[in-house]
């Protein structure tokens, strides 16, 4: 096993058993409460697709991780709001359901990221969950909350 991959398993490990431990967070931006699922935590490792992000791009998101409780509390506003049909289920059992999808983004971290933070809720149902995180630029135009399913 290469020293990459020593890394990625054992940062993969230690996010995932921190991850399990939140509990929501509540965020001023929606005035609510955000709940931190598993689906949320496996769409930093799958596509919506279920098809497996790359290794870099995967440690990428997974060293985001710790920013995602702040950027969601310091949020003041929702940057973007979409409405849509998305594929819901696993790889042997896909459900295409109605899905809101929030994006709020913050300036956090010892170096002052700003971070998006992709929020969704099942139409119908109650609690909002974390679904994505990315880091952007000063300089880098916000993406669609489209663009997070890849």
């Amino acid at each position: 096993m290469s020293n990459f991959d020593d890394r990625f398993l054992k940062l993969l490990e230690n996010r995932k058993r921190d991850y399990k431990t939140w509990v929501p967070i509540y965020c001023l931006a929606m005035r609510e409460y955000v709940f931190f699922g598993m689906r949320g935590f496996n769409h930093l490792r799958f596509k919506i697709d279920n098809s497996p992000r790359s290794p870099s791009e995967t440690m990428y998101k997974l060293g985001l991780i710790p920013l995602i409780r702040p950027a969601i509390h310091l949020a003041t506003v929702v940057e973007k709001y979409e409405r849509r049909i998305s594929p819901v289920g696993g790889s042997h059992k896909k459900v295409l359901k109605e899905m809101e999808y929030w994006a709020v983004e913050s300036i956090v971290g010892k170096s002052n990221a700003r971070i998006r933070v992709v929020l969704r809720r099942l139409i119908g149902s109650k609690q909002v969950h974390f679904w994505s995180v990315m880091k952007l630029n000063d300089n880098q135009k916000s993406p669609s909350v489209a663009d997070e399913d890849d």
